[in-house]
């Protein structure tokens, strides 16, 4: 599961590119709203090894990589921030369900 979000106050929105391997998942607008909008996405990839990589149209990138075990559901977060007027998106990736407020 892939959640997505715009975290910045500063960006009100911010459209954000995100592909798996090479194919686009994500290709839209992100509004901050209330900065509690994480937008689901369920991903079906097979087990192994995969590259995440993401990029705003304010110039934030962010490659990563992960790995996918074949019996066991992985998490994964894409946060846009601003921070000291830079840019960046951030990636969490974890086992356990993510709880989002």
């Amino acid at each position: 599961m892939l959640y997505v979000s715009n975290q910045s106050f500063e960006d009100e929105t911010v459209r954000l590119k995100l592909a798996v391997d090479g194919v686009t998942v994500v290709d839209g607008e992100f509004r901050v709203e209330g900065q509690h909008n994480w937008i689901r996405l369920p991903l079906g990839l097979s087990s192994g090894r995969h590259t995440l990589t993401a990029e705003s149209d304010t110039g934030a990138t962010l490659e990563e990589p992960f790995q996918v075990p074949g019996d066991e559901a992985r998490y994964a977060v894409v946060d846009y921030w601003v921070e000291d007027d830079s840019a960046e998106l951030t990636w969490l990736f974890q086992r356990d369900p993510v709880g989002l407020a």
